[in-house]
This record gives C-alpha cells, structure tokens and sequence, in this order.
C-alpha cells in the first residue's frame, strides 16, 4: 500500500498484506464495499513457498482446520494476537514438495492478521514467500508487481452480485430481528 501512486491514496483497501506478502490488493472509494468483502467468506488464493517439506499432520490442520491457543510464532513481534482458530481450507494443491522447500496453493475464507505465517510456523516451517494470486473472482494474472489496474468487466459483475446479496442478507437479519428473532450464535 506505501508504494502507491499518489492518486490512489485516499481509497480504502480491502484486507492488508503484510510487508513480505504481495499480490492481489483491492482498493475502492467505498467503505460500505471494503466492509463488505473484508468481512466476507470470499475464497482468497495464496502462491506459497515454505522451507522444507509438506508433512501429513500439516495436510490434516489444511482439511479439518487448527486451533492454536499459542499462535504468536509466526506473527509479527508487536502482534497483540495471542491465540488463533484456523478454518479448515477452502482447498490446496501441492506444486512441488522437497526437503529444502515446497510450493503450494492454498485457497481460505478469512484473511486473519498473518494467518498463513502462523499456520506453517506452528509446524516450525518458515514461510519464503507469499503471494495472494487472487480475492473471490478477482485475479492477479499477469500484473507486474507495484502496478494497478480497474476491475474487468466480469469481475465488475460478479462483485455487483456480491454485494446485491449481501445486501439481501442484510435486509432479512434486520427483519428477523425486528420481529423479535434470535441471531444466529447470540442468546
């Protein structure tokens, strides 16, 4: 985000990526869009590179998720995160897997600060290199690092979309609590 154009400055952007992360970064002029998809369960695919191999007990936390009550490896130093729930992933394909590194990529539904990092960390794997290669239906493709670009016009349409039924889901939570309903997960 430092390195942006001066133009770009005064819009919203949607999740972070930490100083050693590149890739796919949203930004938009419209906060009710950037709490929208920053709160959303949207796929979010990640290009990794971690040293050393991809070990069995690390497939199984990628498929039936992760609790940690210490997750401070892998975060930054002045993280006030000291604990962390990992969903189960959305999916992962293993690109290559040997002793010195393994490349994978791994697609979640959350963007939880450093989450990648602390995951392999637990496993006492560095992560090399990360690189978020698409946020829902938005790609990176070819993009040269530090420059930007508008939406597509498929990518356009299917954030239209999104948003339509988010707004629908809205709508009915504020119903149901109107008439006296319970939200989902409260008492």
């Amino acid at each position: 985000y430092d390195g942006l154009e001066k133009k770009y400055k005064h819009f919203i952007t949607v999740g972070r990526l930490d100083f050693a992360t590149e890739g796919v970064l949203l930004l938009t002029d419209a906060s009710k869009i950037a709490t929208a998809l920053m709160n959303s369960n949207l796929e979010r695919i990640y290009k990794v590179k971690i040293k050393g191999e991809i070990t069995k007990e690390m497939e199984d936390a990628m498929l039936n998720g992760l609790e940690l009550a210490d997750a401070t490896a892998g975060g930054h130093s002045h993280s006030k995160v000291t604990s962390m729930t990992f969903a189960p992933f959305l999916g992962y394909k293993i690109q290559k897997n040997e002793h010195n590194y393994s490349v994978l990529k791994i697609a979640i539904s959350e963007g939880q600060n450093r989450e990648i990092r602390r995951f392999f960390a637990h496993f006492g794997t560095d992560v090399a290199d990360l690189k978020r290669v698409s946020f829902a239906e938005i790609e990176l493709n070819n993009l040269p690092t530090g420059k930007s670009r508008f939406l597509t016009r498929s990518e356009y349409s299917a954030l239209f979309t999104f948003m339509k039924a988010d707004e629908k889901l809205a709508r009915e939570q504020a119903g149901n609590k109107a008439k006296g309903y319970k939200a989902k997960g409260k008492k």
